[in-house]
């Protein structure tokens, strides 16, 4: 993959990749760090994709990686107003809303992990599992956790 791929391949993901860094971290700067780092990362290791048709997948694993790296270390929000100013671009209010009820939930990270790469990114429960490096039954039982917990919410009937 030559540089200018990589750029462009890096364009067409980036707000996936800023959206999956903020599910883990519940931060925008946070967010901005892990993803930037994220591609920092895998730039220096472009070497070691095996398939460049996995390119998406595997920069999102790296930024899952980054993300969770940093929430360690960092804050959290305690409102969801607080974060809408500091959306960098302008903000799709759906996956604001989205990310919101995620967190009004009381999901676990795995939960909201699981439930973002399912309805953010689309993958399906094999592709999850493999992503996270967790079994398909493992991945299937904490949707279903997550879904019945959204469901019971006040509101969202």
């Amino acid at each position: 993959m030559t540089k200018d791929e990589f750029a462009r391949a890096v364009s067409l993901t980036e707000k996936k990749l800023y959206i999956a860094a903020f599910s883990v971290t519940a931060n925008a700067e946070d967010a901005k760090d892990a993803a930037a780092d994220a591609v920092a990362y895998a730039w220096e290791h472009l070497k070691e994709l095996r398939d460049e048709t996995k390119f998406d997948f595997w920069l999102l694993r790296i930024t899952y990686s980054q993300a969770k790296m940093i929430r360690r270390k960092s804050r959290r929000y305690d409102s969801i107003d607080d974060l809408s100013e500091q959306f960098s671009y302008e903000a799709d209010t759906s996956e604001l809303e989205f990310f919101d009820i995620l967190v009004r939930a009381k999901l676990s990270l795995e939960e909201r992990r699981i439930i973002t790469l399912y309805f953010l990114y689309g993958y399906t429960m094999p592709e999850i599992a493999k992503m996270t490096g967790k079994n398909q039954n493992y991945v299937k039982t904490k949707y279903y956790r997550a879904l019945k917990k959204l469901s019971g919410m006040k509101g969202l009937r």
